[in-house]
């Protein structure tokens, strides 16, 4: 449920090699040595292009510009791993390539796609990795018509723009007191110089079409759930009293990497006791004392698709009678969330079902977060909560209770693939009530 997360645990090489492995046969392959985009892409380019031309066919008209991520600027001695934009990755494919950028102008009659990458630094190189050269086996490569540097921006966006008069903005809205997004910026210069270009509002497409997952999608989401529900598992097998927070997330994340997982979807969260009430507390620097409860929320990724989880169990492997009654009133708000759940349901609904039952027990207040969001690229993939729920979408559902006073957080978190008639529990597998939670860890 926190951040996004897609580095690889392996430390996975994104050159040549990567590239082959994912896409043997199918591209033009380039000289042994270069860093190429979308080397860990999870797809071939022709499955990028085809939900390129499907943007375009939403957009009809005018010019739609997308930046990828940059790359995070740290004096640390370690360099923090690169993060791709969700919205840029599902696009082009392309996750190891800090500072790109995607031009698309469906009205253009031969090229109507441009990947816009930064200028080669050979000194730069010598130290990191060298890249492609500009050409057609890069254009090949990355399955994009045409392959510029990002220098040539400005006036290839003001140049087609003076022939749509349409300037599409795809997102994110972000808050008053935020800085003005790149886009934003290159729209208001653009429009300044080219007379009656306006600036149009498209930023509900690109959530509408990445909501509804593709096959493939989901087959990637339901090998990162095999690895998650692995590393569940391993934590409800070891976990012990006197055990650092941190052994326990270093079990968990070692039983991902073994079950096939590639990267985390997110930091792990282990909270024991008090630490468990705080909602996003991923330092782990605390110790698992006997007699209290560990709430573990982390998710594998494969091929930089998420997987969200949460489960709450005792230290010593049983619960006391009033944790057993918390658990219990917890679980009861999920599946009466869990029962409307389906295509055409609304979030706002699901969640006062769950708030009713939490309301009846005197605890409401004690539900201090959100009951669920959508996961795919992103773990908090992006969707319109307040639009209903469509089929082939991949919600959460995590009611929780949280009291620092009381020594406990209690969170209960499942992924769901929505149907046209309920809801397919992808995470089965990972025990989930006290009954279930105690003979497993009885086991161990």
């Amino acid at each position: 449920m926190t951040i996004d997360r897609r580095g690889l645990l392996t430390g996975v090489s994104t050159t040549l090699a990567a590239g082959a492995a994912f896409h043997a046969g199918a591209q033009v392959l380039p000289p042994a040595g270069y860093a190429t985009p979308a080397g860990t892409s999870p797809f071939t380019p022709d499955v990028y292009r085809a939900r390129r031309a499907k943007l375009m066919e939403q957009l009809k008209t005018g010019v739609a510009v997308i930046y990828g991520a940059n790359a995070v600027e740290s004096s640390a001695p370690v360099s923090p791993p690169f993060y791709q934009n969700g919205d840029f990755a599902w696009l082009t494919g392309i996750v190891d390539e800090p500072g790109a950028i995607l031009v698309l102008a469906p009205t253009e009659r031969t090229v109507k796609e441009w990947l816009l990458l930064p200028s080669r630094d050979t000194e730069t190189e010598r130290w990191n990795q060298e890249r492609m050269p500009l050409g057609s086996m890069l254009e090949q490569r990355v399955g994009v018509q045409r392959v510029m540097r990002t220098s040539a921006l400005g006036g290839l966006v003001t140049t087609l723009a003076s022939r749509s008069k349409e300037l599409r903005y795809l997102g994110p809205i972000g808050s008053a007191n935020a800085p003005v997004s790149p886009v934003l910026e290159l729209y208001g210069k653009v429009a300044q110089r080219v007379p009656g270009c306006a600036v149009r509002d498209d930023t509900g497409v690109l959530p509408r079409l990445r909501c509804v997952k593709e096959p493939r999608e989901l087959e990637m989401m339901r090998k990162a759930m095999d690895a998650t529900r692995a590393g569940h598992l391993a934590a409800m097998q070891q976990a012990r009293p006197g055990m650092p927070e941190s052994e326990l997330r270093f079990i968990v994340e070692s039983a991902f990497r073994r079950a096939g997982g590639t990267g985390l979807a997110y930091d792990s969260i282990v909270g024991a006791g008090r630490n468990a009430a705080s909602l996003h507390y991923a330092t782990a620097t605390g110790t698992v004392h006997g007699g209290e409860l560990i709430l573990l929320d982390a998710g594998a990724s494969v091929g930089g698709y998420a997987c969200d989880v949460t489960r709450t169990f005792p230290a010593r492997g049983k619960f006391t009678p009033e944790q057993k009654v918390l658990y219990d009133l917890v679980l009861e708000a999920q599946t009466a969330a869990v029962s409307k759940l389906r295509a055409g349901a609304y979030l706002e609904d699901l969640s006062e079902a769950a708030k009713a039952v939490f309301r009846k027990a005197g605890r409401i207040d004690e539900f201090t977060h959100g009951l669920g969001h959508y996961v795919g690229l992103d773990v908090h993939d992006p969707g319109d909560t307040s639009q209903p729920i469509p089929a082939g979408s991949v919600i959460t559902m995590e009611p929780g209770l949280y009291l620092q006073s009381a020594n406990y957080g209690i969170r209960i978190e499942d992924l769901y693939l929505v149907t046209e008639t309920g809801a397919e529990r992808l995470s089965t597998g990972v025990p989930r009530t006290t009954q279930e939670i105690e003979s497993f860890m009885a086991r161990g």
